[in-house]
């Protein structure tokens, strides 16, 4: 199977230099889309309880921002970095770390809070349509949900990033589907950098 570089324009590679700029300058800050990180920066807010799919830079970045969050990863090297990067930035006795190297339960840890229950949640890990789906039940109102990388699995037919689906494409699964109907009328920001594109999504 050959390997398709059509993405590769002057304009990516401006865009990729940038996202790697922004990177090096803000080295703590988490892999989403700089322009995301900035709104989250006003929309969090340290009374909050945050549940996180896919660890990484940002759980230590949350932890620092919320009440509470429950980090959830799937890589037991991954997560073994990441518990220590908690412990020496004394901010590990505010996360609930869970490794589930299973999918399906990985997945199913949605069912482990409360409906209503939750201010915050990333989506940026495995079965990322399962979980953002089940998600739907467990923020609050007036709560934010974000997805990274949604161009990967919801269209959208202005980005620029590559492997972008398109409105002829549809959702990606029949789960996406179903979120992409359930969340009809909720506002959302769609951000995105030209690499990747992250979703902000506000829950009526």
């Amino acid at each position: 199977m050959s390997r398709s570089f059509s993405h590769i324009t002057p304009r990516y590679v401006y865009d990729r230099l940038t996202v790697m700029l922004e990177e090096r300058i803000n080295p703590s800050n988490p892999w989403l889309t700089s322009t995301s990180v900035r709104l989250l920066v006003e929309l969090i807010k340290p009374s909050d309880i945050g549940v996180e799919f896919g660890s990484g830079r940002s759980t230590v970045w949350f932890a620092n921002r919320l009440k509470h969050l429950t980090s959830i990863e799937d890589s037991a090297a991954w997560f073994n970095k990441v518990e220590k990067l908690l412990i020496s930035d004394q901010v590990s006795q505010r996360v609930d770390y869970r490794l589930f190297e299973d999918e399906s339960q990985y997945a199913n840890q949605v069912n482990t809070f409360q409906d209503d229950s939750i201010d915050f949640c990333l989506v940026d890990g495995k079965a990322r349509d399962k979980c953002a789906f089940g998600m739907l039940s467990k923020l609050k109102s007036g709560s934010i949900l974000v997805i990274d990388n949604i161009n990967w699995y919801l269209p959208n037919d202005w980005s620029k990033s590559p492997n972008t689906r398109r409105s002829k494409d549809g959702a990606s699964t029949e789960t996406w589907r179903q979120f992409l109907h359930t969340t009809q009328d909720y506002r959302r920001i769609w951000t995105s950098n030209g690499v990747t594109d992250t979703c902000i999504f506000f829950k009526p």
